[in-house]
């Protein structure tokens, strides 16, 4: 029996990997239509998600533990030298942290990938704290290498 949609959503699922023989053809992304009209791609058979297989596979969570307490580090140093006028507080970085924990598109990482990650995390620091995307991308420029 497949479950419904809302049943999918639901359940926080166990991602399982299928065999060969029962990958799906999906579309490329514009991107990939150069090099080859079709894809077989892994896909869940219990929520139906395709896995992503591209280089940019999504991060665990301390990943991004790590970039915030650079950012905080970063904001203190800023804060005592008078250049900001506010720091990162450990109730904003746990605010930001339980909103990204509770979000199942983020933790998935079987079918996300860093530059969606990346995005929800931007949006959740803006939601919680005062902070100047310059810094955060220069924090994470850093960490990526």
């Amino acid at each position: 029996m497949v479950p419904s949609d809302e049943e999918k959503e639901a359940i926080g699922c166990d991602h399982e990997d299928t065999r060969s023989e029962n990958f799906v053809w999906i579309k490329p992304s514009p991107s990939e239509k150069v090099h080859s009209p079709a894809q077989k791609r892994q896909f869940c058979p219990k929520c139906g998600k395709i896995k992503y297989q591209g280089s940019a596979t999504a991060k665990k969570m301390g990943f991004y533990v790590n970039i915030l307490k650079e950012i905080q580090r970063k904001m203190d140093v800023l804060y005592k030298r008078k250049m900001a006028n506010s720091k990162l507080t450990q109730v904003q970085v746990r605010l930001i942290l339980k909103e990204l924990e509770e979000d199942e598109e983020f933790n998935d990482r079987f079918s996300n990938n860093q530059h969606n990650q990346w995005g929800h995390f931007k949006f959740a620091i803006k939601r919680h704290c005062d902070i100047p995307e310059e810094l955060v991308e220069s924090i994470y420029r850093d960490f990526k290498g």
